[in-house]
């Protein structure tokens, strides 16, 4: 017998779970997240982006003779809109006959597959967001086509030194690396990867190669194979807000933890004598600080002709 004794609240929050242990690039940025319903299509967000304070100032000998007065800077953060027009779902039906015979666990069977499905796409306006990050020349690694050796810590390393360059902050940074910088990394010897130790219990966990160069470096199959975009966690802001639940649905709850937010309704249609099972939440990106991502590209050099 299916165990559906689950209140919409727990339902939620057993799909959330799953989101939250399967995402990886969202979990890198600025996360925006709230319970609080989208009212309709085109609803706009407005996220803050990082405070800044201006150039700092020095008072000098001269200054302090002089008894002058010191300067204020003035503290500036802006707001940067997202606009929430795309709202990702997965709705299933559940017949009868189904739900009666085969049903034995509602979060196993039901709940998690649809949570999976729907993390397939959730990062999609953040990679888009990453892929119009432009790219530093002299970043650029190449892999040796006879021997697969590569100089992707030298690229690595000037990513670093651009980002230091604009005074972005050390704690916080990540690169999201392409299949390509993956392999180039993963045939460096020398390097201590993080994702064969420990218990492996997390997609971000897994997906982490390592720590290099002050960077978390990260897995990322949905950007370019031959990209990497170095940043700071206030470079890129992802949003999710889930929409009401409707007043037809008898069953259903949102709930917002761990920087994701959804909904999970079930109504039974007696039309087609099943019940019916969405998962769903507006969602979108946007970047909030250009200067604190930078990226780099990776090619294959020809062996030279003989």
């Amino acid at each position: 017998m299916a165990h559906l004794l689950f209140t919409p609240e727990q339902a939620a929050r057993s799909t959330l779970a799953a989101l939250r242990y399967l995402s990886v690039l969202p979990r890198t940025v600025r996360q925006d997240f709230s319970n609080e319903f989208v009212a309709g299509r085109g609803q706009t967000i407005n996220v803050l982006g990082p405070v800044k304070a201006g150039q700092a100032k020095v008072y000098t000998a001269a200054n302090r003779t002089a008894r002058d007065a010191i300067e204020f800077n003035e503290l500036t953060q802006e707001w940067v809109p997202i606009k929430l027009e795309n709202q990702i779902y997965n709705a299933v039906r559940l017949p009868d006959n189904w739900a009666t015979f085969t049903l034995a666990d509602l979060q196993r069977q039901v709940l998690r597959p649809q949570a999976e499905s729907v993390v397939d796409a959730l990062a999609t306006p953040l990679v888009e967001e990453m892929k119009k990050v432009k790219a530093e020349a002299k970043a650029a690694a190449t892999i040796d086509a006879a021997t697969g050796e590569s100089d992707v810590l030298r690229s690595i390393t000037h990513l670093r030194r651009v980002l230091n360059d604009r005074k972005v902050p050390q704690q916080g940074r990540t690169l999201a690396i392409g299949t390509d910088w993956e392999e180039a990394i993963l045939n460096t010897p020398m390097l201590n990867k993080v994702n064969e130790a420990g218990d492996g219990g997390s997609m971000l966990r897994a997906a982490t190669i390592g720590n290099l160069k002050g960077f978390q470096v990260v897995v990322a199959p949905d950007l370019p194979a031959n990209k990497a975009v170095a940043y700071h966690k206030d470079a890129f802001a992802f949003v999710t807000r889930p929409s009401r639940r409707p007043e037809g649905a008898a069953y259903g709850a949102t709930i917002s933890e761990a920087g994701f937010a959804l909904r999970h309704i079930m109504q039974y249609n007696p039309v087609q004598l099943e019940d019916q099972s969405i998962v769903d939440t507006f969602y979108g990106a946007a970047t909030l600080d250009a200067t604190r991502a930078v990226a780099a590209t990776i090619s294959t050099a020809s062996a030279p002709s003989s």
